[in-house]
């Protein structure tokens, strides 16, 4: 077993496991701090990943708020979304998976329990399906990584590679960890970051990288009217060509957003500046 296997499996354990219904399958969902007393976050991870993107916030978090995380349909270890999640059209799949979510939310912690949501690339863009499905319950609304609000942008910098059956793990973690470098990192990603990415990439059966290609973000955003909050890293490849312009692109449609850009950080910013990110979201 992969040494990061063990500290996953352990905070694993911690956590209450739901399972709620999702289209001809389930959603899983990890929970920590049920009975904590404290407000309800919940986190939407980015595309092809699972509920460990948040491997390194989770413990921080709980500290502030009883935590919920998914498995996006399609990923990790939930079933696939209801309807057809497609490319040639994002927006209906979005709204259909976001249905999903709002009911698996309500029924985990109730339908008058407000909370806080906050979602990581794909899970910022799905989670703005999520704020305008679930209306006022949603105390807050944090992006983090988010692309898909309409601006060109020119692709990855790098050519992504691919595993082959004769490899080994180890020979497929390095893989994986040069491909973060292409999509998700500014600097070299360690061996748990490979192990976490090879265990979600293996998983993952909806395809999502067309998304920053869109707008499916920007059309929704305008009919969220939850406070909204951002977080990108500097060298985030999905939205770096745009950094500049967008604080104010956020504060267009919620002039009070606070707006927080991560240094030494590429697009998984909650990996890379676990405390910075951790720090700026609660």
């Amino acid at each position: 077993m992969h040494p990061a296997a063990h500290a996953l499996k352990s905070l694993e354990d911690q956590s209450i496991v739901h399972r709620t219904p999702c289209a001809e399958g389930e959603m899983v969902w990890h929970e920590w701090g049920r009975d904590s007393g404290l407000p309800a976050l919940v986190l939407l991870h980015g595309g092809s990943g699972s509920w460990n993107h948040w491997f390194w916030n989770i413990p921080a978090l709980c500290e502030r708020f009883r935590v919920i995380c998914a498995d996006t349909p399609g990923c990790g270890d939930s079933g696939m979304p209801p309807g057809i999640f497609s490319a040639k059209d994002y927006p209906p799949g979005l709204r259909a998976m976001a249905e999903v979510f709002v009911d698996g939310i309500d029924a985990i912690i109730g339908t008058e329990t407000p909370f806080h949501l906050a979602g990581f690339s794909m899970g910022a863009i799905a989670g703005s399906y999520v704020a305008t499905c679930a209306g006022a319950r949603v105390l807050t609304f944090t992006l983090i990584g988010a692309s898909a609000f309409g601006f060109e942008w020119h692709g990855l910098k790098g050519r992504l590679l691919a595993m082959t059956e004769d490899m080994d793990e180890a020979q497929r973690i390095d893989v994986q960890r040069k491909n973060l470098m292409v999509l998700m990192t500014h600097g070299e990603p360690d061996e748990t970051a490979g192990y976490l990415q090879l265990l979600n990439v293996n998983r993952a059966r909806i395809r999502s990288h067309g998304l920053p290609f869109t707008d499916s973000l920007g059309r929704e955003l305008p009919h969220v009217t939850q406070p909204l909050n951002a977080i990108w890293g500097r060298h985030d490849v999905f939205a770096v060509d745009h950094l500049d312009k967008l604080p104010d692109h956020i504060r267009m449609h919620d002039p009070d957003a606070r707006v927080t850009i991560i240094d030494g950080a590429g697009h998984w910013v909650m990996y890379e500046q676990a405390d910075a990110l951790s720090d700026a979201l609660i």
